[in-house]
């Protein structure tokens, strides 16, 4: 459906009809461009912005299969519009929902379902972030999903790039409690890892022995911090003996507050300011960025 809308968007109105299966227009028909506008990004600002001014948003939701289809077509074309089209066509949506609870509700778990779970192809925390943060804060949204919605701003707020990871709170080996604060004097790599994940014992080895890697601990200018997701446990203890003294190691109770792990070893590069730099990318990355932090052109 979603190859056939944006064909449907760059050949023109006629091709949207024929292309729209007829379930779909069955909901409200889409805006179409105008032909004048031949530019992609024009296009798809064009949708993007005006994508529910056909619609009857009084009944749209008493169809809510063909509303969440509808609600993915919107958001498959946000990546190719302007940032800022894109949020004012979210907060123009927002409003139009925001004194009814229920409907705002449906709303932010769309959003979730296209944009911030592990299965969507367009996983987006920047878009999912005003729906989370509407649904949290709104008091007509029952309490429960408030809490919910409000952990996934939490860890979009902390976690996310661009931002400044908060201290972060981990029990050591040892049982006792710790903060892993900022440290304006060097870059930190952070590593949630599942100890029975061969990935992640192999990816522990790979960075020991990297001498890149090591060479930046020495001179002082990057901090490892390896975590296990989860309270302490024989298991996350006997996984964390086995790596480096000269890493800060431990579990991570609190991790649902902080991170969305997509990827495992999740790793997470932060710069001397605590900002995330790096994030959902595989571990080889980070030691490719570490290569050319030894070895400036």
């Amino acid at each position: 459906m979603r190859k056939g809308l944006f064909a449907a968007l760059l050949l023109g109105a006629a091709c949207a009809h024929a292309q729209q299966p007829a379930a779909r227009q069955e909901l409200f028909p889409y805006p179409v461009p105008p032909d004048g506008m031949t530019l992609l990004r024009e296009r798809c600002n064009f949708l993007v912005y005006n994508f529910w001014s056909r619609a009857d948003m009084k009944k749209v939701f008493d169809q809510p299969e063909k509303l969440n289809a509808a609600f993915g077509d919107w958001i498959s074309f946000m990546p190719y519009c302007a940032a800022d089209t894109a949020h004012l066509a979210i907060n123009n949506l927002l409003r139009t929902v925001a004194k009814d609870g229920k409907k705002l509700q449906q709303v932010a778990r769309m959003a979730e379902n296209w944009t911030f779970c592990d299965t969507t192809e367009i996983y987006s925390e920047e878009l999912y972030r005003p729906f989370a943060a509407a649904a949290a804060t709104s008091k007509k949204v029952p309490a429960a999903d408030r809490a919910r919605f409000s952990q996934h701003l939490r860890r979009i707020n902390s976690s996310a790039l661009g931002q400044t990871l908060p201290s972060l709170p981990y029990v050591a080996a040892d049982g006792t409690k710790h903060m892993l604060e900022a440290d304006s004097t060097l870059s930190t790599m952070i590593v949630v890892a599942d100890p029975s994940d061969m990935e992640a014992t192999t990816a522990g080895i790979r960075f020991s022995i990297d001498p890149n890697t090591r060479s930046l601990i020495e001179e002082g200018r990057l901090r490892v911090a390896w975590f296990v997701a989860g309270a302490p446990s024989p298991e996350a203890e006997q996984h964390l003996a086995k790596l480096p003294d000269t890493w800060v190691k431990g579990s991570l109770p609190d991790v649902d507050d902080f991170f969305s792990l997509r990827v495992r070893p999740a790793v997470f590069l932060l710069d001397e300011h605590n900002r995330v730099i790096l994030k959902d990318r595989p571990y080889q990355m980070a030691m490719q960025v570490f290569h050319v932090m030894t070895h400036p052109q």
